[in-house]
């Protein structure tokens, strides 16, 4: 009877806690509306649809003793959010964010069937308000908006969801877990503003990695998770600036295949004496990456079961750091490829049927010739501007995914550039087999193309010069013109400052100098500062 009462008692404050916990996200995610919403002025009527969804909120917040109508509550404030953000034109994505807040509250209360609901119905609301209302965008852009925040939405409830079984499982839940949800929401807010921050799967790897050395002491170690074609591909290292493992060998195929602690009697560095171990990380049953050690004491039961403790811990946070990589990474290749549809279909034809129209003056004009040499002028310059186009068009459409690497992708940029300019290119691509991230290699290649365009552009230059050297984590990119250098940079020009922080999002220094021969210099460095430790 006293087991009972103490249960009881401990699911009520539970039960306290996890309201408590979904009503301070509401109140942040309500804070996050406001502010994006002041920012983002194009929808009128916004202060009204924001003070009902404050209405919806607190409604969502009041206990209802019937189990069936409590099960019900979050679904309804997720279509009730939906509907308001559809009383505006266009959607404001700046009410998006909130519908995070019932798809988690579903999850954390009532578990997967709830948060599925609330992700599931609030989603087809909008799908189907889009097809009822008069929404100004095209169906694509919001298809591609609507389909971003459901994932997203589903992600979060699934993660509220997965921690009301482990509650229903193993008894009250800990402060800690808790915490760590609180934390990864946090990080999606942020990751709302901009489209990188706390969710880097490098940032976490190098944390893992240095939690891991506080529990079992080790020399070298790297985090390997599964790449493109199979392969395993470091996201980082620690304690050497580059580790030239073979990841084809027996302790990481018998790590991953038995889901269990490896070890061996043998360093994985060629000619160096030392023992070395494999650690799978898990999500349930499931194995997403490697965790690979190495020093000169052996490996002990022990060192690995608490290697294994750590990471289980961890895992979750690197998982969804990957996971929520992967589906902005789809989500901006579908966005560039619509764009790049539009402008081809757009105004590139326009321009196009333009210069056949002027072809047409010029030649009735050609016995005024003041005329036709104007005419042949403007003709000129919309040649300039369609070539400027289509090769505006090809920088949307130049991506890397799982079939087309960096190299792949650089060197068929490089080589249309040296086709549709007067440049002449030089390029150099030294790549190791295994592969970056696909956030690394997306982020260095838009550095690559901003360079060689403000090249093409604005140096006046006859060469250029691209080198890209590649050995993960670590990578190097050159690229050199002979033109006039540097100048006084323009007010409307934002491509120095694309570029850093583009180097930022993936923690690579930038360089941009004069050239000494001439020219202009730009060079970026990835994981160099990560060396050495």
């Amino acid at each position: 009877m006293w087991h009972r009462l103490t249960i009881m008692r401990l699911r009520r404050r539970s039960d306290v806690s996890v309201r408590q916990l979904i009503v301070a996200i509401r109140i942040a995610l309500l804070l996050l509306c406001c502010s994006l919403t002041l920012v983002d002025q194009r929808s009128t009527g916004a202060a009204v649809a924001l003070a009902l969804l404050v209405v919806v909120a607190v409604l969502a917040t009041i206990p209802l003793p019937n189990p069936s109508l409590a099960r019900a509550q979050p679904v309804a404030e997720a279509v009730a959010a939906c509907l308001l953000a559809l009383t505006l034109e266009p959607l404001p994505e700046s009410m998006l964010p909130y519908l995070l807040a019932p798809a988690l509250s579903a999850g954390l209360q009532f578990g997967f069937t709830s948060a599925v609901l609330a992700a599931g119905l609030g989603s087809l609301v909008l799908l189907v308000g889009r097809f009822t209302g008069e929404q100004p965008t095209s169906l694509a852009g919001y298809l591609g908006t609507v389909s971003q925040w459901g994932l997203i939405t589903l992600a979060v409830g699934l993660l509220g969801a997965w921690v009301h079984r482990l509650q229903q499982s193993q008894g009250p839940p800990e402060n800690a877990a808790y915490a760590a949800a609180y934390r990864l929401i946090s990080q999606l807010r942020l990751v709302s503003r901009q489209l990188s921050g706390g969710l880097d799967p490098v940032t976490l790897s190098e944390g893992l990695l240095e939690h891991l050395h506080r529990s079992v002491p080790f020399d070298r170690a790297s985090v390997y998770v599964r790449a493109a074609g199979g392969r395993l591909s470091p996201l980082a290292t620690h304690g050497a600036d580059r580790l030239d493992w073979d990841v084809s060998s027996g302790l990481f195929d018998e790590a991953w295949a038995s889901s269990v602690p490896a070890r061996q009697s043998s360093a994985l560095s060629v000619g160096t004496i030392g023992h070395a171990a494999a650690i799978p990380l898990q999500i349930g049953l499931r194995t997403f990456g490697l965790v690979a050690l190495e020093r000169a004491q052996p490996f002990e039961a022990l060192d690995l079961q608490t290697a294994a403790e750590v990471l289980e811990e961890q895992a979750l946070r690197l998982e969804t750091a990957l996971l929520f990589s992967e589906v902005r990474t789809l989500a901006t290749a579908e966005e560039r490829r619509r764009l790049a549809r539009e402008i081809h279909d757009g105004i590139a034809q326009e321009l196009a049927s333009l210069g056949y129209v002027v072809d047409d003056l010029a030649a009735r004009a050609r016995f005024l010739p003041d005329l036709e040499t104007d005419l042949k002028a403007l003709r000129g310059e919309l040649t300039r501007v369609i070539t400027e186009l289509r090769l505006s068009i090809f920088d949307l459409r130049s991506e890397v995914h799982s079939t087309v690497g960096l190299g792949t992708a650089l060197s068929d940029y490089v080589r249309q550039v040296g086709v549709g300019s007067n440049l002449t290119v030089h390029l150099v691509l030294d790549e190791a087999p295994t592969r970056l991230s696909i956030d690394a290699e997306t982020e260095l290649l838009r550095i690559a193309q901003e360079a060689i365009t403000n090249a093409r552009k604005h140096a006046n230059a006859n060469n250029l010069w691209v080198t890209c050297s590649v050995n993960p984590p670590r990578a190097m990119l050159r690229i050199e013109d002979d033109g006039k250098g540097l100048g006084r940079p323009r007010a409307d020009s934002f491509g120095l400052e694309v570029m850093r922080e583009r180097a930022e999002r993936v923690g690579a220094q930038i360089k941009v100098v004069n050239r000494e021969a001439g020219g202009t210099e730009v060079e970026v460095r990835l994981g160099s500062a990560r060396s050495g430790r």
